[in-house]
């Protein structure tokens, strides 16, 4: 009956722990991923605002 207080409390922890980890680098690479395109955007609306401006 101890196993149920130490064991599997412990094997929760650590399986919450084991996916935060996982979702947190899926996250971080889909930051990475779009990194590009959000620096494409920005420069292709700093051309639009240029154009409007003149």
């Amino acid at each position: 009956i101890g196993a149920m207080f130490i064991v599997l409390p412990s094997f929760w922890v650590v399986a919450l722990g084991w996916t935060g980890m996982k979702l947190g680098s899926l996250l971080n690479g889909l930051e990475e991923g779009t990194k590009t395109a959000q620096t494409a955007g920005g420069k292709g609306a700093a051309e639009i605002m240029h154009h409007v401006k003149k």
